[in-house]
């Protein structure tokens, strides 16, 4: 799986088949534009066991200081490398689509299921074979940042599939699947420390050695934030079961959460407060009665959220719909505070 080229920092490329050409246009116009993205040469072509599927190979790239995300759905194909020892990234990709596809490096084949996650190596040549196409994600991080020896690179690139890893799960995949927001061209060094700290979290697992509580701060306040925005609606969430969900003291999670606007408490608070006053303003047959709502965004009772909602915006729920501007002013200060 190579690189796409490099840009500036925060550089985003897309690339897609242009319309109305015939299948073996397509083809040449991929292959001609494959040959000019990555950052090893790569000769394609096509598959003798190419199935008759109507495909358009596409790809999207964010490049950054120290780290490059790609995105690539690749047409039914041959591809081999030659070795690049000037290589120097650590990377990781996640095949999302990979039906019948092999990969080859250094001559020793082996098939790739759909859903895999493992570390690449193009520094040394390598092959591929995917006769239906393959759709991949991958983070490319610069391996000084993480001081990864060779000895340990080794290591890392004889595991088998990863995808089974709690931290591939909770880190890596939600990574890969959330990055392509409006502006994230503009937020690149953001990234790349959430990516780093990523990496650095999965590779001192996998080797087992020592991460500091530093380098997995934005990987862990990234994954922390997600499952709240997937969970608040749970009365039983709390500080307790965020900490058994991510393996932590309840001391290890507030010290993750410290610089934060809104402590892990009061950030659920807040989420549940968000939700229900959208609820509040809603009118017509699809009006809700406060206990409804108060269940809905899991508040365990109707005075827990009349507590929230007063505290948030200085209004009893009452005033809710009387106030609507006012109400909106307050629903958009606290989208603010909660952004990742």
């Amino acid at each position: 799986m190579p690189q796409l080229g490099s840009g500036g920092s925060g550089h985003l490329r897309r690339y897609a088949v242009p319309e109305g050409l015939s299948p073996e246009q397509r083809f040449e116009h991929w292959r001609t534009w494959y040959g000019s993205a990555v950052e090893t040469p790569m000769r394609l072509e096509k598959s003798a066991r190419q199935t008759p599927v109507s495909f358009s190979p596409s790809a999207i790239s964010l490049v950054g200081p120290g780290f490059s995300l790609i995105e690539m759905c690749n047409a039914p194909a041959l591809g081999s490398w030659a070795p690049n020892p000037d290589a120097r990234d650590l990377r990781l990709a996640y095949f999302r689509k990979a039906v019948a596809l092999t990969l080859a490096f250094d001559g020793m084949p082996e098939p790739v299921s759909t859903g895999s996650v493992r570390f690449i190596d193009t520094s040394q040549g390598g092959s591929f074979e995917a006769p239906e196409g393959f759709h991949a994600l991958q983070i490319n991080i610069d391996r000084s940042s993480l001081d990864v020896s060779e000895a340990a690179l080794g290591s890392l690139l004889r595991l088998p599939d990863l995808a089974k890893h709690p931290i591939v799960g909770t880190f890596v995949i939600p990574a890969l699947l959330s990055w392509k927001r409006p502006g994230i061209d503009q937020e690149a060094s953001g990234t790349g420390d959430i990516l780093r700290s990523v990496i650095a979290t999965l590779v001192g697992s996998l080797l087992e050695t020592p991460v500091g509580d530093e380098a997995q701060k934005p990987a862990l306040n990234r994954a922390v934030k997600k499952y709240l925005d997937a969970s608040y609606e749970n009365p039983n969430l709390d500080v307790a079961m965020v900490a058994e969900r991510f393996n932590l003291s309840r001391r290890s999670l507030f010290y993750f959460f410290e610089n934060e606007e809104l402590h892990l408490s009061e950030r659920i608070r807040a989420l549940r407060t968000r939700r229900a006053l959208q609820l509040l303003l809603q009118t017509g047959p699809q009006k809700m009665t406060y206990s409804e709502i108060a269940a809905s965004c899991g508040f365990t009772n109707v005075q827990s959220m009349r507590r929230a909602v007063k505290e948030f915006t200085g209004m009893n729920v009452r005033e809710i719909q009387r106030s609507e501007t006012d109400v909106q002013v307050a629903l958009q200060q606290l989208r603010e505070s909660l952004s990742p």
